[in-house]
C-alpha cells in the first residue's frame, strides 16, 4: 500500500492545498467510480457523465487554497457532483436556446458557481450546527456521527451500545428538522442540504 492509500480524505485535501497534484490524483482514484455511476444516472451517456466528473477534479484543483471542508470529503464531493451536473445540464439548456420555467433554477445555481465553495458555505454551516446543537443529546450525537464523522448505523449502533434501527430513527429525526428549517430556502441552499442529508 502507498502512503497515499494510507491518508484519510481530509489529508490529502491539506497536502492538495500546499499544491500537491499527487493528491488529487489519489482522491480521483477513491471517488471517481462512484461519482461517473452517479453522473451516469443522471445523464444517461457516458462522455457526459466523464466529461462532468473530470471537470469537477479540475476545478477541485484550481480551488484547492479555497477548500474548506465543513463535512467530510464524500459529502463535499457528492453536494459538488450534483452541483456541476445542475450546471451542465443549465447550460447545454441555455446553448440550445430552450431556457423554460423549469430551467430558471438551474441558472441560478449556474450564475453562483463561485459562491459554492465561498462564504455563502460557511454561513451555511453555522445555520446547521446551531439546529443540529439544538436537537435532543442523543439525537444530535447520532447524526453528527453519521454525517460529520461518516459512520454507517451499524457501526454507530456498536459504538452507542444501540440497535441499528434506533440509530435509524434518529438520523430520519434529525433529518426531518433540518428539513423543515430549511423549508422555504433557495433552489442553491436547498440542494446543497439535500446532498447533506442523503449521505449514509
Amino acid at each position: 500500500m502507498s502512503k497515499l492509500k494510507a491518508k484519510s480524505d481530509e489529508e490529502l485535501i491539506s497536502m492538495l492545498r500546499y499544491g500537491d497534484i499527487s493528491s488529487v490524483t489519489e482522491l480521483y482514484d477513491r471517488y471517481w467510480k462512484i461519482l461517473l455511476a452517479k453522473a451516469f444516472d443522471r445523464l444517461k451517456s457516458t462522455e457526459e457523465a466523464e466529461e462532468i466528473v473530470q471537470e469537477l477534479f479540475i476545478k477541485i484543483w484550481r480551488r484547492r487554497q479555497r477548500i474548506e471542508l465543513q463535512f467530510s470529503f464524500r459529502t463535499y464531493i457528492f453536494a459538488a457532483l450534483r452541483y456541476e451536473i445542475l450546471h451542465y445540464i443549465a447550460k447545454q439548456q441555455y446553448r440550445k436556446n430552450d431556457i423554460s420555467l423549469d430551467t430558471t433554477d438551474y441558472l441560478e445555481l449556474w450564475a453562483q458557481e463561485e459562491e459554492f465553495h465561498s462564504l455563502e458555505m460557511k454561513e451555511l454551516q453555522q445555520r446547521i450546527d446551531l439546529i443540529v446543537d439544538s436537537l435532543p443529546e442523543k439525537c444530535k450525537i447520532i447524526f453528527k456521527m453519521s454525517r460529520n464523522d461518516g459512520l454507517s448505523a451499524k457501526k454507530i449502533a456498536e459504538e452507542l451500545g444501540l440497535s441499528p434501527r434506533t440509530v435509524e430513527t434518529q438520523i430520519g429525526k434529525a433529518i426531518k428538522v433540518l428539513k423543515k428549517s430549511f423549508k422555504g430556502s433557495d433552489p442553491y441552499v436547498f440542494l446543497v442540504i439535500c446532498e447533506i442529508l442523503k449521505q449514509k
